[in-house]
């Protein structure tokens, strides 16, 4: 590592290390995830405090260390106060964090995926905070290779249509291949409409779009069913969102 660098970071997770640093697991543009050392950050006059705010943007001065990183300089650029202020969108914050910490490994740059999440930071300030995870779980699939197809049978190929669609790892099935196919579990033709428009709306309309708690339901089941596919384990922040019917 050189001397000093400057990172533009997000800030996913931050935990006590010794008796007065953290250790933070921060998503950076320049070089991919990394957990880096904030030490005396617990100390009531430490400068670095404000700086290393929980799901901000901040830019970070780090230098080497024996174990990690070490921060020795941290601003934040955008602290997405309206988030912050509001329990719900903290939680959401909170599950869009634990999502990138667990499907991303350490030292993968990857700057598309880094807009993506600051993407999300940006919309979970204005909009309904299911449809702003919604896109990133979508953009998180589509960077670990798996584009899902709601257009088209996964099976056969057809055009889909009806109310209700079988869902399965990938897309969905047309009414012919899910009679042969009774596996995997249903979404409702509101639910493949919602996902679709996520893939061609841009961002500034996604305030509009509205889903019915069945289209919700069947929506919500259907991306567990395809998160499976790049998760190692259940996400604890999922599980909490579910009981609190959020």
């Amino acid at each position: 590592m050189e001397q000093y660098q400057h990172l533009n970071a997000i800030i996913l997770r931050s935990r006590d290390y010794k008796e007065a640093d953290q250790l933070l697991t921060v998503y950076t543009r320049e070089q991919g995830k990394l957990t880096v050392q904030v030490r005396g950050v617990k100390k009531q006059n430490s400068k670095l405090r404000g700086g290393i705010l929980l799901f901000s943007q901040a830019e970070l001065v780090v230098t080497a260390g024996k174990a990690f990183p070490i921060v020795i300089g941290a601003s934040t650029i955008t602290s997405f106060a309206s988030l912050r202020s509001d329990f719900a969108r903290m939680s959401y914050a909170g599950y869009a964090a634990e999502l990138l910490d667990q499907v991303i490994s350490e030292g993968h740059a990857d700057e598309e995926l880094y807009l993506f999440m600051l993407q999300t930071l940006q919309l979970l300030e204005f909009i309904d905070p299911w449809v702003a995870v919604r896109y990133l779980e979508l953009k998180v699939l589509e960077r670990q290779g798996y584009v899902l197809n709601v257009k088209y049978c996964q099976k056969c190929g057809a055009k889909l249509s009806g109310d209700t669609h079988r869902g399965v790892y990938g897309g969905l099935l047309c009414k012919r291949c899910a009679y042969e196919d009774p596996n995997g579990l249903t979404l409702t033709q509101e639910g493949r409409t919602f996902l679709d428009a996520l893939s061609y709306i841009p961002l500034h309309r996604f305030g509009w779009l509205y889903v019915s708690r069945e289209g919700r339901e069947s929506v919500s089941k259907y991306m567990d069913l395809q998160m499976q596919q790049v998760l190692n384990y259940p996400l604890k922040t999922r599980d909490f969102l579910r009981q609190m019917n959020m």
